[in-house]
C-alpha cells in the first residue's frame, strides 16, 4: 500500500552544532528527560525487548490476520481521511492499540487516534528518499545519542519548543519514556538502515536520562522486514509493515516468533533429545551422500537433525574439528545419503536431495537449542555408507544411513567407562570409544565380550538434553568438562549412546500429519 507523508525538510536535522536547534530538535524527537527515575533500569537507547511488528493496511483481511495472531503491537492508520476511518469502523472487531499518523509523520495514540487531531504523540515516520535526508536523519540519531549521554539535561529539560507539535512531542516523549522512530526509506533501504541501527546500538550504555530510542523500518512485503530486521545482525527493534495481502502478515509473523525462540534459548524452545543405545553398526555399498555447506559457522556441538525416516532424527555433527590428515571445515555437516530427511525450520523437514543454495534448514546443538541458517551449497557424491541402528527406552528401532568416514560424527551424552566382563570374571574399564573429539580405533565388528553401561531401559546414561549443567554447547576446550560427546561412526560401537529427536512419522511436503504409516 501507498502511503503519501510530507517529508521532513532535511535543513531541520543536519547539523547539532546550534544550541537553539538543537533544544528545539530535542524537544520534538526526543523530549525532555524523564523524571521517573528509570534511567537505571535501561543499558541502551535500544530497547532490548522482542521485535515489533507495526500493520498498516486496507485490507480488512490482513487486519484480521494480524489481530487473530496476536503478534502485532499496533496498527497504524492515515494519514488518508479513507485510511483513518478504518480505525472506527474496526473498532467493534476487538481491542487493539491504534496510531494516528498526520500528514507530518507525526504518530499519535490515545482518545482521538484514528478519529482527528491530538492524542499522544509516540513516534514519527521519517521519510528517507535520498544522500541528504538519510544524513539528516543519522544526525538526529546521533544527536539524541549525545542528549542520553549527557551528565546534565537541566537546559534541555527548562526549554520548550515554540511549535505546539514539538511541546506535545516533548511531553509525550518525557512521559513515556519511549520514542519511536520509524525509518521509511523509498530507494537504498539495507545501508541507512544499517548506517541507523549501527548509530542507536552506539548510543546504549551510557544511562541517561531521555527516552528510549526504538528504531523501526516501514516495509511492503515480509521478505523487506526481514531485511530491515537482520540488519547489521542485530536489525531494527521492530517494522512497520505496509501490505494488503494476509500472507504477507502471516510470513512475517511466523518469522518474528521462530527467531524470537531461537533467541530466546528457553526449556519451552529446545529439543527434548532421547539418548538412544547403538546396538548395530554395519558397512554397506556406495550411495549419493550429500555435504551441506552452510553460509556461516558452526560451533562444537552443532550439527543437523538427520535420519532416514521422519519419526527419529540423529544429531550429525558438524566438520569444525581438525585433524592430521584433514583440515577444519566448521560450515560442513557430511549429512548422509539423498534419501534422508534433515530438520528445517517451523517443524518441517526436507529431503537431502531438494536442498539447494539459499534453502533455510535448522541447526542444533547438544541442549536441543536450534537456529536457522542459510544453505552455502549441496556436494552430491558417491560413497560407501555405513548403516547405525539405534534402540530407544521404549524398546523402538530406528536407523540411519551415513557416509563410512572418520569425519562423520554423531552427537551423544558423556557416558561412563562401560565394564567389558572377560571369560575369567574380571572386568575391563577400557572405553569403546573417546571422549569429546569422537576419533579412536575402536571397531564396528563387535567382540565376544559382553558389556554393560548404567542408565534408563535404552542403556544409556543420560535422557537428552539439558542434562547437564556443564558446557553442553561445546564452549569448553576440555572434553571432560563436557556434557556430551562427538564420536565417529568408525569407531561407533553397540552400547554407545547417541542423541535423537523423535518426532511424529507421517508427513506431507515435510508438514507434520496425523495419519497410518508404516516406514521400514
Amino acid at each position: 500500500m501507498q502511503v503519501n507523508v510530507r517529508p521532513r525538510s532535511a535543513s531541520r536535522a543536519h547539523t547539532c552544532s546550534g544550541k537553539s536547534w538543537s533544544q528545539h530538535i530535542l524537544q520534538r524527537c526526543c523530549g525532555v528527560p524523564s523524571s521517573r527515575g528509570r534511567a537505571g533500569d535501561r543499558a541502551s537507547t535500544v530497547a532490548a525487548a522482542a521485535k515489533e511488528i507495526w500493520l498498516q493496511t486496507n485490507s480488512k483481511a490482513a487486519f484480521q490476520v494480524g489481530l487473530e495472531s496476536g503478534a502485532v503491537a499496533a496498527h497504524v492508520f492515515g494519514p488518508e481521511p479513507a485510511q483513518l476511518r478504518l480505525a472506527a469502523a474496526w473498532s467493534g472487531l476487538a481491542r487493539f492499540r491504534a496510531l494516528r499518523l498526520d500528514e507530518q509523520g507525526t504518530l499519535s495514540e490515545g482518545p482521538a487516534a484514528g478519529e482527528g487531531a491530538g492524542g499522544q504523540a509516540v513516534g514519527e515516520v521519517v521519510r528517507v528518499d535520498g544522500a541528504e535526508s538519510a544524513r539528516a536523519l543519522e544526525a538526529r540519531v546521533q544527536c539524541l545519542a549525545g542528549h542520553r549521554h549527557s551528565s546534565s539535561s537541566s537546559s534541555v529539560g527548562s526549554s520548550n519548543s515554540s511549535g505546539s507539535s514539538g511541546g506535545s512531542r516533548s511531553q509525550a516523549a518525557a512521559g513515556g519514556g519511549e520514542w519511536a522512530l520509524v525509518l521509511d526509506a523509498s530507494d537504498w533501504k539495507v545501508i541507512p538502515a544499517e548506517n541507523l541501527v549501527a548509530l542507536a546500538q552506539g548510543a546504549g550504555g551510557g544511562g541517561g536520562g531521555g527516552p528510549v530510542l526504538r528504531l523501526l523500518a516501514a516495509a511492503g512485503s515480509a521478505a523487506e522486514a526481514r531485511l530491515m530486521l537482520e540488519a547489521l545482525q542485530g536489525g531494527t527493534a521492530g517494522v512497520l509493515l505496509r501490505s494488503d495481502d494476509p500472507a504477507q502478515v502471516r510470513e512475517l509473523v511466523s518469522y518474528v516468533r521462530r527467531r524470537a525462540a531461537e533467541e530466546s534459548g528457553g526449556a519451552a524452545a529446545r529439543h527434548a533429545y532421547q539418548s538412544a543405545r547403538v546396538v548395530a553398526v554395519r558397512p554397506l555399498g556406495m550411495g549419493d551422500r550429500a555435504c551441506v555447506d552452510l553460509a556461516g559457522l558452526l560451533q562444537p556441538g552443532e550439527g543437523l537433525l538427520v535420519g532416514s525416516f521422519a519419526r527419529c532424527l540423529a544429531l550429525v555433527h558438524s566438520e569444525c574439528d581438525e585433524t592430521s590428515y584433514i583440515a577444519s571445515r566448521p560450515f560442513r555437516v557430511n549429512a548422509g545419503p539423498v534419501h534422508a530427511y534433515v530438520s528445517a525450520p517451523g517443524g518441517r523437514t526436507r529431503y537431502l536431495s531438494e536442498l539447494a543454495s539459499g534453502a533455510e534448514v535448522s541447526v542444533a546443538d547438544p541442549d536441543g537449542r536450534t537456529r536457522t541458517a542459510l544453505v552455502g551449497r549441496v556436494k552430491i557424491e558417491r560413497r560407501p555408507l555405513v548403516l547405525v541402528e539405534v534402540e530407544t527406552r521404549d524398546g523402538g528401532r530406528h536407523s540411519l544411513m551415513l557416509q563410512n568416514a572418520e569425519t562423520v560424527k554423531l552427537v551423544g551424552p558423556q557416558q561412563p567407562q562401560p565394564q567389558r566382563h572377560t571369560g575369567d570374571g574380571s572386568s575391563s574399564g577400557s572405553s569403546s570409544s573417546s571422549i569429546g573429539s569422537g576419533s579412536g580405533s575402536g571397531n564396528s565388528s563387535g567382540s565376544s565380550e559382553s558389556m554393560t553401561v548404567a542408565g534408563d531401559g535404552s542403556g544409556c546414561s543420560s535422557s537428552g538434553s539439558g542434562s547437564s549443567s556443564s558446557t553442553g554447547s561445546g564452549s569448553s576446550s576440555s572434553s571432560g568438562s563436557r556434557s556430551w560427546r562427538a564420536i565417529s561412526v568408525s569407531a561407533l560401537q553397540p552400547g554407545d549412546c547417541v542423541y535423537v529427536l523423535l518426532q511424529a512419522a507421517a508427513r506431507h511436503t515435510g508438514i507434520a500429519i496425523e495419519e497410518f504409516v508404516v516406514e521400514k
